[in-house]
């Protein structure tokens, strides 16, 4: 039996703070910016893809078919920066670099990195597409900017 004099709480004022606390917290998680593909390439690429020539026949078709696009489109692939991060590790400063070696030959990285490999394929895309060089850099830089800033400007 319940003392007379404690005071009684509905059951209604705890289910309503239920609700006024999941509110303000779906208020605030829902205000959050879904995450973007820029993001999601960011956590593949946390660890820098190791170095070293690689032979073009033992690659994917898809990514062999990257490879002869940057030793194809050497203008567009040497314009463009690499935002994974290998410049500080491996001295790429370009995404040429990236699939080309400078002494000839084909670079490992590229395909062992979702962010070469990713921005790649956009140049290759807008290429076909037939945007300028320069939007092209400027939509690389944009799309991949995020993910790390480059050691030289």
């Amino acid at each position: 039996m319940m003392d007379p004099d404690t005071p009684r709480r509905p059951w209604w004022a705890l289910v309503a703070a239920v609700v006024a606390l999941a509110t303000a917290v779906g208020l605030v998680v829902g205000d959050r910016p879904a995450p973007s593909e820029s993001m999601a390439v960011s956590a593949a690429a946390m660890e820098v893809a190791p170095g070293g020539e690689v032979e073009l026949a033992s690659l994917p078709a898809d990514h062999r078919h990257l490879y002869e696009a940057a030793a194809d489109d050497e203008d567009a692939f040497s314009a463009v920066r690499c935002y994974c991060g290998c410049e500080a590790f491996l001295g790429h400063a370009t995404l040429l670099e990236c699939f080309v070696r400078p002494q000839g030959g084909w670079e490992r990285h590229a395909t062992g990195c979702a962010v070469c490999l990713g921005e790649a394929r956009d140049v290759v895309k807008d290429r076909q597409d037939g945007l300028p060089l320069d939007e092209i850099v400027d939509r690389i830089d944009r799309r991949y900017g995020g993910i790390t800033q480059p050691a030289t400007t």
